[in-house]
């Protein structure tokens, strides 16, 4: 019974509104005293009311500046990136081992993926030996960008380094 009631409530105030949308609206300021609309008459325009509707007007200046200014680019070399001017490479750190079997096992699984990667081994000055996994050099941004997406892939967050070109 209740879902009755509301939905006649809502249907009733839709009926409502759209009734109120149909109205034409009225002008209090036009009505008669009598209760009676008056029947407006077509003002005409006097010449001097043309005069204070032109005055009244905001007039914007950015109308008058917009020709009068004109910008000229200056010319500009295009760039162009490309290998030829860089003076270094990529090179992809994949991970770094205190064992040789690690770094064989991580190169191995780099492999997999299409990737060539070379193990190189690092003296520390305490004495400590690590073995660096290192996938490239790449002398585009965009071949380095592929292997490093290859390599996050298979859960490997590598570190990307730019190294002199020999």
């Amino acid at each position: 019974m209740r879902w009755i009631l509301s939905l006649a409530a809502v249907g009733g105030f839709i009926g409502f509104i759209v009734y109120l949308n149909t109205l034409e609206p009225s002008d209090s300021t036009t009505s008669s005293p009598g209760g009676q609309p008056a029947v407006s008459q077509p003002v005409e325009p006097t010449p001097d009311a043309d005069k204070d509707t032109a005055r009244e007007q905001p007039r914007f200046k950015f109308y008058d500046m917009l020709p009068e200014s004109e910008v000229v680019p200056p010319n500009v070399e295009e760039y162009t990136p490309s290998p030829a001017n860089q003076d270094f490479r990529y090179l992809v750190q994949a991970g770094s081992f205190r064992s040789a079997e690690d770094a064989e096992r991580q190169r191995a699984q780099i492999a997999f993926q299409g990737l060539r990667a070379s193990v190189s081994r690092t003296d520390i000055e305490e004495g400590s030996t690590w073995y660096r996994v290192n996938v490239g050099p790449f002398d585009s941004r965009s071949q380095m960008n592929s292997a490093v997406d290859k390599l996050v892939s298979i859960s490997i967050q590598p570190l990307v380094r730019k190294i002199p070109k020999e």
